[in-house]
């Protein structure tokens, strides 16, 4: 009840205009294209919990092909590469390695760059009003879940390149999870020279993922809605030698990982939530111990957790 009428009083509050879906997926529209083809620069901040990282994040098109720059400004060095659609990953200790993708995970979610209507089913798209961001006049996008199994979202995008300037997540009440504020951004007519040089570097080659061919020997008794599978694999976990079964899930804006395997010495926590919103639930059946973890509710999480059983049981 209080998440319901904490929707109801925060969709009330806005405009007459913006209750319908068409401006506000138009707006969500106009940030895909421009976080794809705008030349720009960020200086923003990551807000999480009790951390804040300073960031600088670059992107535009060299040679046909887009390229994008994420730095952690502060700590050990934490940076990554995009061109096309090969991510390197650059970290202190680690040996540089690469992933195919569309987008550089962990950041702004990939799906408001790549695909807006593939989530909006899923949630109540409403105008807000406007506001200024890093000096800049922004457009408020809110994006509700229609039920308490994911997170809702705001989103401040710049009124005249639509790119965002701000992106919050907040719980079913209202309450700040996670926030990207930007606090100085300027558009270029051509990609900056940093970018030019890094496609001129000589990366490693993409990370081969084996069996990835969407199969899997598991089924969901249970999946918030518009979740599906999206990509099957083998992983280690958590320092773990042995391979355990990885899936991919997604409603098109928010992703799931659970991880299958035979239970080990080592046991999990059966729930683990931090105040950022990123969650792991596990459970045990039989032999196979389960672990999902995903920035959704602990609840969505148990549920799948407890609720995945081997295909050909036919239950």
């Amino acid at each position: 009840m209080r998440r319901f009428l904490f929707v109801v009083a925060w969709l009330l509050a806005l405009p007459a205009h913006a209750t319908g879906d068409d401006p506000a997926i138009n707006w969500l529209q106009k940030m895909q294209h421009a976080l794809s083809d705008t030349q720009f620069r960020y200086s923003l901040i990551h807000l999480q919990s009790d951390h804040i990282r300073p960031l600088r994040y670059l992107h535009g098109t060299v040679d046909g092909k887009e390229v994008a720059y994420l730095e952690h400004l502060n700590g050990p060095q934490k940076n990554v590469v995009r061109i096309g659609d090969q991510v390197t990953y650059l970290e202190h200790d680690v040996k540089p390695y690469s992933v195919r993708s569309a987008r550089i995970s962990g950041f702004i979610p990939p799906a408001f760059g790549t695909g807006v209507e593939a989530f909006t089913p899923y949630y109540q798209l409403a105008l807000g009003g406007r506001d200024r961001v890093a000096g800049r006049t922004s457009q408020v996008v809110r994006i509700v879940s229609t039920d308490k199994f994911r997170y809702s979202y705001s989103l401040w995008l710049d009124m005249e390149t639509a790119l965002p300037l701000r992106i919050d997540t907040l719980n079913a009440d209202g309450q700040l999870l996670e926030q990207y504020l930007v606090i100085e951004m300027a558009a270029f007519d051509v990609a900056p020279p940093v970018l030019g040089k890094l496609t001129e570097e000589n990366w490693p080659p993409v990370m081969v993922r084996a069996n990835s061919d969407q199969q899997s020997p598991w089924r969901f008794g249970w999946l918030p809605q518009g979740f599906k599978l999206t990509h099957v694999d083998q992983h280690r976990l958590f320092g773990v030698n042995d391979p355990v079964q990885y899936l991919a899930l997604s409603d098109g804006l928010t992703e799931m990982s659970v991880y299958i395997g035979l239970a080990g010495q080592v046991v999990m926590p059966e729930s683990l939530s931090t105040g950022s919103g990123l969650s792991l639930a596990s459970a045990r059946h039989g032999d196979v111990e389960v672990v999902v973890v995903g920035r959704l509710p602990l609840e969505s999480l148990t549920n799948v957790a407890n609720s995945i059983y081997p295909a050909e049981s036919g239950q």
